[in-house]
């Protein structure tokens, strides 16, 4: 997955809550390459997730979610409209 393959609302909302810019969110971004991806970080993405696209994440599954790709598909498995 690349850039063009990370659907711009997703990546914006993203960069924003990383603090990045949407050029430097891409599939592979993850909390081990990012800094800013720390766990209060990564508890906003999630909640803004859920709100931006109206999806619940199983708490189980939220400590797993530590990309933007296994975001992305855990998005696209709920359903939601990317």
């Amino acid at each position: 997955m690349s850039l063009e393959q990370v659907p711009p609302s997703l990546r914006e909302l993203l960069a924003d809550v990383f603090e990045i810019s949407p050029e430097k969110v891409t599939a592979e971004l993850s909390a081990e390459s990012l800094d800013n991806w720390d766990s209060f970080r990564h508890l906003q993405a999630i909640l803004a997730l859920e709100g931006e696209y109206g999806v619940q994440f199983d708490p189980q599954r939220i400590p797993e979610l530590t990309s933007v790709a296994l975001l992305q598909a855990e998005l696209e498995k709920k359903g939601a409209t990317l």
